[in-house]
């Protein structure tokens, strides 16, 4: 085995230790609830001494275990100590992300480098959401502070991480006893979608082929269309204006309600 390959990061030796101990854990707490076997000892405290050499690779710290008679090692004293339930479930919601929420990887571009990204997940800004919320409440500059990034660089993610984009458009279907004459309509999925009016967020300008469509009910991730009949197909627009409108072009001509009769093709 070669030397960068018996190296790994210090995080994954950390949690390889504490999944080895909720397994222990998970062990004892079966044997009383299952085996109605009594525990006679509990762990509080475990402590833990590990020589090892250590990398800095790219921002990350790695550790290569030291040999017997390897006296250049550093030494690395480690305490885990018991936590309760209550402390756990503090600390889950206060780093509870939501699962729809774009994460800062995905702004991979030349306005924040690699580099950049992985900064802001060190000062806990893991989602694009995040640094959004930090803009609005002027945080930008302490971020900067903080990281060394320049405030323009981060400003302008910000600017791109804001601009509306569509995801997909999907025609909704008719739920069982629904009116047969009821509108059909479309779902439209993607991020920053409301626009900003003077009271706060609104409908967004629609427009298919230069045409606008009826916006139904408009969310920041989801609209509600309500297409005529001849708008099943071409490039959507969605945006405050048409200078900052995200596109994306479908068809769903095959979803499109059949014609009245008497009514044109």
């Amino acid at each position: 085995m070669n030397e960068q390959a018996a190296t790994l990061p210090l995080e994954n030796f950390i949690q390889a230790v504490q999944s080895q101990l909720d397994k222990a854990q998970s062990a004892m707490a079966m044997k009383a609830r299952n085996l109605n076997l009594p525990l006679t000892f509990a762990i509080k405290d475990i402590t833990l001494d590990l020589r090892a050499h250590v990398e800095f690779t790219r921002n990350e710290i790695r550790i290569r275990p030291a040999g017997a008679t390897d006296p250049q090692a550093s030494m690395f004293h480690l305490v885990f100590a018991a936590i309760t339930r209550p402390m756990i479930e503090e600390n889950a919601t206060a780093l509870a992300d939501d699962p729809h929420d774009r994460q800062i990887d995905e702004l991979k571009d030349d306005t924040l480098t690699e580099e950049n990204r992985r900064q802001l997940e060190w000062i806990g800004v893991r989602t694009v959401d995040k640094l959004k919320e930090l803009n609005a409440t002027g945080g930008v500059s302490a971020i900067g502070r903080v990281t060394g990034l320049p405030v323009e660089r981060l400003r302008k993610a910000l600017e791109r991480a804001s601009a509306p984009t569509v995801d997909h458009v999907m025609p909704i279907a008719r739920a069982a006893g629904e009116d047969s004459e009821a509108l059909p309509l479309l779902r439209v999925r993607g991020h920053n979608l409301m626009a900003d009016g003077p009271a706060g967020k609104i409908a967004p300008r629609v427009m298919l082929g230069g045409e606008s469509m009826a916006v139904v009910k408009a969310g920041d991730r989801e609209l509600l269309l309500a297409p005529q009949p001849h708008q099943w197909k071409g490039e959507l627009s969605v945006g405050p204006s048409a200078g900052l409108a995200a596109t994306l072009s479908f068809d769903l001509t095959p979803f499109a309600p059949a014609p009245v009769a008497g009514e044109a093709a």
